[in-house]
């Protein structure tokens, strides 16, 4: 059983970027429900902390929260895990134990990386989903189980679906709902709060003074693309305070943030060899761009202009120069 998800301050309406005002919304209106939700977003969004907030914001947050790591657990063990087992069910099976499933009785279970679970897994936790049984290994009957299931993906499971690595007919019994957790690109208006809570939860974990951020660093913080989002901003957050002079604790400079740039040129020397590999031009680049910008944002152009660094009017000309197949 996981610890109670840590206290996290409910975003400002005001100050909230348009894509956490509305990914706020969408997760309340499914912590209220009971049905299966399937989140989905790029590495260090922040998936299993948003699966804990449904939990805790849900009917069954008096019940247990029980979290699966399944990129963690040998292929040879999950299924065991997953649905329990019987004393001497399989080598080393010294004793019954009752799986993860029943462990969430009442509560809610947490399926983290649903998109590496085994194919022949994928057909049993279809019949979990569908009949609310499960059936621990080496016995001879069924056990009824009732927990939530929520499942979290760092890719689009209904690409892998497309692709033949998923099930179709298990992602529509897990992907009741589907949540997109927003990549921090798109939020930078919260930088700012963030990157101040993160120095405050970090300075606690780490009994060090944490430091407030000059504009100076903030600005350099919202220029940064963050590939690895939320995590990758906590480590650059502890990385700065652990190398606190001594002394009195004073605001964080752009300087102590250089760091920040060492990979970024090496990184798109990648993106366009890799890019140059697969025979993409220009023009194919610059419409993915714009088709990623506007999913990202909801749809939203000006939002979409502004994460592209186009005004308005220059985004909506590329637009329309990529549907019309031009430059």
């Amino acid at each position: 059983m996981s610890p109670p998800p840590p206290q996290r301050p409910d975003p400002d309406p005001a100050s909230a970027s348009e894509a956490a005002r509305a990914f706020e919304g969408e997760l309340e209106r499914l912590a209220a429900s009971d049905v299966s939700v399937l989140l989905e977003g790029e590495s260090g969004t922040g998936k299993t902390e948003a699966a804990r907030r449904l939990h805790a914001a849900g009917a069954r947050s008096t019940g247990p929260l029980v979290e699966v790591g399944l990129a963690a657990l040998a292929p040879t063990l999950v299924e065991a895990e997953l649905f329990g087992h019987e004393e001497g069910a399989f080598t080393g099976a010294a004793r019954a134990r009752p799986g993860r499933f029943r462990a969430a009785e009442g509560g809610t279970i947490v399926l983290d990386g649903i998109e590496t679970l085994p194919e022949d897994l994928q057909v049993k936790l279809l019949r979990v989903l569908q009949e609310r049984v499960v059936e621990p290994l080496g016995a001879e009957s069924s056990v009824p189980v009732d927990a939530r299931v929520v499942a979290t993906s760092g890719r689009a499971l209904r690409e892998e679906v497309a692709a033949g690595r998923f099930r179709e007919d298990l992602y529509f019994r897990l992907a009741v709902a589907v949540l997109r957790v927003p990549p921090l690109r798109a939020r930078r208006a919260d930088l700012p709060a963030l990157t101040e809570e993160l120095a405050r939860r970090v300075g606690e974990r780490l009994g060090v003074a944490p430091r407030p951020f000059s504009s100076e660093a903030l600005e350099l913080i919202a220029a940064h693309p963050w590939p690895g989002n939320v995590r990758e901003l906590e480590n650059a957050v502890e990385r700065t305070l652990v190398l606190t002079p001594e002394g009195e604790p004073r605001p964080v400079e752009a300087g102590e943030l250089a760091f920040l740039a060492e990979p970024l040129e090496g990184d798109v020397r990648r993106l366009a060899r890799a890019a140059l590999g697969l025979g993409l031009g220009v023009d194919e680049l610059g419409r993915a761009l714009i088709e990623e910008a506007l999913a990202e944002n909801r749809g939203n152009a000006s939002a979409a202009a502004r994460q592209l660094g186009l005004t308005r009017r220059a985004f909506e000309y590329r637009r329309r120069r990529g549907e019309e197949g031009g430059a």
